[in-house]
């Protein structure tokens, strides 16, 4: 081994533990990743097995959903062929449903004769009142054998027959969530479609890949005969077309965990260059009397880069083992809670050499220039005394220079792809003005940690800020660099969050514009009910009467017109434009179904509104669907005597309502107003689902970033620890000249806290633009508005774990690999001992 890099590894020791473990997070997200899509893919592809199983051939025949007949038919035709055992024929059907007692949507399909099915329960159903239901199914809804499903007509709104489950079948089918016999299908109150026809070869044929192929030719000349828009598949073409279908949900999954793996992987780049500099740094006069007695600049050169390769290769060998532990822990725990046909987690030689060659070549490349800094280490430099080292040099001209014209650039990039609703572009650009900033940091961090040093230093008058600032104007790049690994996981974590509470905001104003009031029911004898709900924050009775509304044939339809003050609007709406003009109105979608609708679907309308007593009254109206049906709300003014005992009451719910609160409250609606007193829950329910998911999808994001966020902790905290050690002789020196310990201390500490500022500065303003330029990138102007949304509360907490992650990084460093801790190395430094001591040279040449 060259004697350079042994001494190197010898003198780096623990110092190079947190670049290791920067690069085996990274790598073990980008194996997990592999690990958890693989085991998916398998996973689909069994159960396309599966649900092929018994199936010889499959004629699709969904394109044929206008002529029913032709599919009957061409099974028939297919049953006579002589090598043919069964040919079915599987329809479909979907409709609303009450099932187990709420309201729901059911998909039914027959079950296939042929089909091998495990049933946890019970049986299949046979009779036309029968239905067989899937155990996820089941468990959704709390359904159990004897439990009743009741469809409803889509046509009339009306409640079909019931039927009864009768028993649940294990493992998830593409056909459906229940499956009933063909009686039960022809009971169906929703209009069946044929889907395909499952072909069973005769009992000796059965599986054999030639029948197959000819049965094939036979059935596709009969296709062509009768029904051109149908199309046959084997066995193995019926696995490889689902296969193919599902290839775009596995894409999907790789795109997403190679892209956050990319973002940690990267973060582990600028992490292990940091940490290289700063080793670089404090070996410069150990590499300089190298020089001196013979190595070449080659072979200091060739050293670091061998110490990164093999820090890479051990790092990277570590990360993937770490990567199948957590992928194997996900896949047992998605076995447990999930999917219990979910495809075991195998060790794949893909996962392993993408882990490994790419651990080392990005620990081999973020080496790159810190090798370059160590070749060009002086001889001279040996002759220097042992000494407090001398203030860097000013702003490096071509580094800001190309910093600042690829954030330009970078920054610019994601201005137009907000503009254009362009994602790829803003991802590009993202990435391409972040670098810039970094490279530019090194012009704008250590200038602006010295004025807060200054400004510190002139509030308390204390001499610790004013080294800091001092601190920073000797040492601009050792705080570049520690500052850089702290901004970076403060632009994940705040772009993210404000992001996602971007676009909840944009979303809440979509919907307040469409649904500004969360729910409504025509009684006005449920506002105490409802306000003993802790999801419901305000009710209002708005007042009115029953009427009629005549069509423009003369036909009469009942109505309850309503008008709401301006003080109710204010206490429950979510607009203040809420309330019609004179001689306008709103109307509930009911006026626009039907077989006489009052116009097309959205449309202004003119109606003609009569009651008992009143003048006819005729507005013109436009469609509201939160209003229940039957409603037309005009203004105040219309001079009709409008009584609350006749009228509605209005709702409006929390904003962190819960979609499980809103059905509570809509049981509540019911249990009081009773079942046919027409109600809409729709505003709150589309809100709080909107709600959820984007917190879901937050959540989900935050975790996927959280290898980035350790990766920057670990490089905050090993950056500042070595540069702790770095300058142990001038603590040293400070020590000798009268400063304390717990000066020492405070001195790491308030220099610690400069940066997260600094960093929270820098990360939160780019956090703040890349969350509405990513939210507007995504949305097109003419579906929705973006608004931009700052969550404060959100942010303050982020601000606090990175003032905490950069003031505490000797505890990390300590809980990690129990060496000594920078802020307590310093002070305990001892002044003449230190200050006096000769340079050692840790190996023997």
């Amino acid at each position: 081994m060259n004697p350079v890099l042994r001494a190197n590894l010898r003198s780096g020791g623990t110092r190079l533990f947190a670049a290791g473990a920067a690069i085996a997070v990274a790598v073990a997200f980008v194996v997990t990743s592999l690990l958890m899509v693989d085991a998916f893919s398998r996973t689909m592809e069994s159960q396309a097995e599966a649900e092929a199983a018994g199936a010889d051939l499959m004629v699709e025949v969904s394109g044929l959903v206008d002529d029913p007949q032709t599919p009957a038919a061409l099974a028939d035709q297919i049953q006579d062929l002589d090598d043919v055992g069964d040919a079915q024929l599987i329809r479909s059907a979907f409709a609303p449903a009450e099932i187990g007692g709420r309201d729901g949507f059911l998909g039914v399909s027959e079950l296939p004769e042929h089909l091998p099915v495990e049933f946890t329960e019970g049986r299949a159903a046979e009779a036309a009142d029968e239905i067989t239901v899937t155990e996820q199914f089941a468990d959704a809804y709390g359904l159990t054998v004897g439990d009743a499903v009741t469809p409803e007509d889509p046509a009339t709104g009306d409640a079909g027959d019931p039927y009864t489950v009768v028993g649940l079948i294990s493992g998830i089918q593409r056909a459906g969530s229940a499956f009933v016999s063909p009686a039960g299908m022809d009971a169906f109150p929703e209009e069946a479609f044929p889907e395909s026809i499952r072909v069973v070869l005769a009992e000796s044929l059965h599986g054999d890949a030639g029948a197959q192929r000819i049965v094939q030719e036979q059935i596709q000349d009969l296709i062509e005969q009768h029904a051109p828009e149908a199309s046959v598949l084997t066995h193995e073409e019926i696995v490889e077309a689902w296969l193919e279908d599902l290839a775009g949900t596995s894409d999907i999954l790789v795109t997403i965990g190679l892209g956050f793996g990319a973002i940690a992987v990267f973060v582990a780049g600028l992490v292990i260059t940091n940490t290289f500099g700063v080793l670089v740094a404090s070996r410069m006069s150990t590499l300089a009397l190298l020089r001196a007695v013979g190595a070449t600049a080659r072979q200091l050169k060739q050293a670091t880069l061998a110490e990164g390769a093999l820090l890479g290769v051990v790092g990277s060998a570590v990360g993937v083992l770490l990567g199948f532990g957590a992928a194997y822990g996900l896949g047992t725990a998605a076995r447990g809670l999930w999917l219990e046909d979910f495809a075991p987690v195998r060790l794949t030689v893909v996962a392993v050499v993408v882990g490994l060659v790419l651990g080392t070549v990005v620990t081999g490349a973020a080496s790159l220039f810190p090798a370059l800094r160590a070749g060009r280490t002086s001889p001279m430099q040996a002759l220097r005394p042992a000494d407090v080292a001398p203030a860097e040099g000013g702003v490096p001209r071509v580094r800001t220079t190309i910093g600042v014209v690829l954030g330009v650039l970078g920054l610019g990039a994601v201005v137009a792809a907000a503009l254009l609703h362009s994602p790829l572009l803003g991802v590009a650009g993202a990435m391409l003005g972040f670098l810039g900033v970094l490279l530019a940091a090194r012009a704008i961090v250590p200038a602006v940690v010295r004025g807060l040093g200054l400004l510190l230093a002139r509030i308390t008058g204390g001499e610790v800020p004013r080294l800091v600032a001092q601190n920073a104007r000797q040492t601009p790049g050792r705080l570049t660099t520690t500052t850089s690994a702290l901004l970076i996981g403060v632009t994940l974590v705040v772009t993210m969050t404000v992001g996602a509470a971007t676009a909840q905001r944009s979303l809440d104003e979509e919907q307040a514009d469409r649904y500004p009031v969360d729910a409504a029911v025509a009684s006005a004898d449920v506002g105490a009910a409802v306000d003993a709900e802790d999801a419901v924050t305000g009710s209002a009775t708005v007042p009115g009467e029953p009427a009629e509304e005549t069509t423009e044939d003369g036909a009469q339809a009942p109505a309850q017109v309503v008008a709401a003050s301006a003080e109710t609007v204010a206490e429950i709406a979510r607009r203040d434009d809420l309330l019609p003009e004179p001689g306008q109105a709103l109307l509930s979608a009911s006026f626009y179904e039907g077989e006489q609708p009052v116009a097309q679907w959205g449309e202004t309308a003119t109606v003609t509104l009569k009651a008992a007593g009143e003048e006819p009254l005729q507005v013109q109206g436009e469609m509201a669907g939160w209003l229940p049906p039957g409603t037309v709300v005009v203004s105040s003014a219309a001079g009709w005597d409008l009584q609350e005992a006749e009228g509605q009451t209005w709702m409006r719910f929390s904003d962190t309502a819960t979609v499980d609160e809103v059905m509570q409250v809509s049981g509540t609606l019911t249990d009081v107003a009773g079942a046919e007193t027409p109600a809409t829950v729709e505003a709150a329910l589309s809100r709080a689902s909107i709600s959820g998911v984007i917190d879901t999808v937050l959540l989900v994001v935050l975790i996927l970033l959280a290898a980035s966020v350790v990766v920057a902790v670990i490089g905050v905290s090993n950056t500042l620890a070595l540069s702790v050690f770095e300058r142990r002789r001038e603590a040293a020196l400070l020590r000798a000249l009268g400063l304390s310990r717990g000066g020492v201390r405070r001195l790491v500490s308030t220099e610690a806290v400069l940066m997260a500022v600094v960093a929270l500065l820098i990360g939160g303003g780019l956090g703040v633009f890349f969350g509405w330029a990513g939210v507007s990138s995504l949305v097109a102007e003419d579906v929705m508005g973006v608004a931009l949304a700052v969550p404060w509360g959100r942010l303050g907490l982020i601000a606090a774990a990175a003032l905490a992650a950069a003031s505490s990084p000797p505890a990390l460093r300590l809980a990690l690999w129990g060496g000594p801790s920078p802020r307590r190395a310093s002070p305990r430094s001892s002044p003449p001992l230190l200050r006096l001591r000769c340079l050692r040279v840790p190996f023997q040449v």
